[in-house]
């Protein structure tokens, strides 16, 4: 595999990187760090980069696209991550809704609601987990019932991010009976209709950036519905690939986080004046760290490189998912370790830095959870590739 740009990526390299320099100092600066602030700042910045052309580098171009390839998508992606932009606030609009919508969707859906995902006026959510319905996403209990004009919806669903921001959310609820995986219905639900109520979940950090979401007797029309009645699992399974093919490339440029950890300490010595980097156990630990990125990168080439030439998501997705999730977590990890005490401090006592790791550590561990577990993802390379049976 070769992993150098070919030379309309190199060219497509350096526009982006000098657009970057270009933009980023024009935003009001610093970042905010609460999610509802940030939200102001976040459009601002995706209305520059729908503007110059970069929002839906992958989507087709009647959509407001580029219809480029995925490789491409990376490039820009990871020239963002080297200059500092602004974390992503729609990655589900962008990355799982607008292309579930762009291949399942009507003509109405794809005319009504593509657009504004890429200019940054609508962020969405995913109203797929409950309580009682997470890695086993079948089992979900949530119903729409058919009235006159379209159907109504009751249920719980959790673990929703951004649903507090969001203008629209990607629904599963159960519209008919049978078996498990028949009888679930893909819907599109405007987050101001009336009976939603969003009550906001505070993680370890005491931030509210996961979600309670109840629906009672919420109304949506016909046109709502995304694909057949009762065939909403067959287009559920078409978003789980795209976010899957999302984590597996990673949502964090794994090897520039092992850069920045050597970088802090070769510049780091102990309490004695001895040279952090001559420590055998750091050495050793550094080393693991950056051999697993780099089969991290392989692997998210591989993706990659699968996506750009047509092919579907396939169960490579899955090794990717498993690989990123504990790599992220060491790296994270490890890193706080450097810190005095091992980083026992809260966000607000360890400076912007140690801020930035110490929320990455706790994101790591709900990513294991997001687009299926471990578990999942375990039992799909074991019965897809290795070609074990179903236990």
């Amino acid at each position: 595999m070769d992993l150098a740009d070919a030379p309309d990526e190199a060219r497509f390299r350096a526009e982006v990187s000098a657009w970057l320099e270009r933009e980023l100092p024009k935003l009001p600066w610093p970042e905010p760090a609460d999610l509802v602030d940030k939200a102001p700042f976040w459009r601002q910045w995706q209305a520059a980069v729908s503007a110059a052309g970069y929002a839906g580098i992958t989507w087709p171009v009647e959509f407001g696209g580029r219809g480029l390839d995925e490789r491409t998508q990376a490039i820009f992606t990871a020239e963002c991550d080297r200059a500092g932009a602004p974390e992503r606030l729609n990655i589900i609009g962008e990355d799982f809704a607008g292309p579930t919508i762009a291949h399942f969707g009507t003509a109405n859906q794809k005319r009504r609601l593509l657009r504004p995902i890429l200019t940054g006026e609508h962020i969405w959510c995913q109203l797929f987990s409950e309580p009682e319905a997470g890695s086993d996403l079948a089992s979900l209990r949530t119903r729409a019932t058919k009235v006159d004009g379209g159907w109504r919806i009751s249920g719980q669903k959790i673990w929703t991010s951004r649903a507090q921001l969001a203008a629209h959310a990607i629904l599963l609820a159960r519209t008919g009976g049978g078996e498990r995986h028949r009888g679930i219905t893909y819907f599109l639900l405007p987050m101001d209709s009336p009976g939603i109520t969003v009550r906001p979940l505070a993680h370890m950090l005491g931030e509210a950036e996961f979600n309670e979401v109840f629906l009672d007797e919420v109304f949506v029309p016909d046109d709502a519905v995304v694909g057949e009645v009762d065939g909403g699992w067959k287009v559920a399974m078409g978003t789980l690939a795209f976010e899957r093919v999302a984590i597996a490339t990673g949502r964090v440029n794994t090897t520039r986080a092992v850069e920045e950890i050597i970088a802090v300490v070769r510049a780091r010595a102990t309490a004695h004046g001895t040279p952090l980097a001559t420590d055998p156990l750091i050495r050793q630990r550094v080393a693991d760290l950056w051999g697993r990125a780099l089969v991290h990168r392989a692997i998210g080439q591989r993706v990659i490189s699968a996506a750009a030439a047509g092919e579907p998501p396939g169960p490579v997705t899955s090794i990717g998912k498993l690989y990123f999730c504990p790599l992220v977590e060491d790296l994270a990890d490890f890193r706080l370790s450097l810190e005095p005490l091992g980083d026992q401090f809260g966000p607000a006592d360890g400076g912007a830095a140690a801020d930035r790791w110490l929320r990455l550590a706790y994101q790591a561990r709900g990513t294991a959870i997001a687009g299926g577990s471990t578990f999942i993802q375990r039992n799909i390379v074991a019965e897809r590739m290795l070609g074990l049976p179903r236990s």
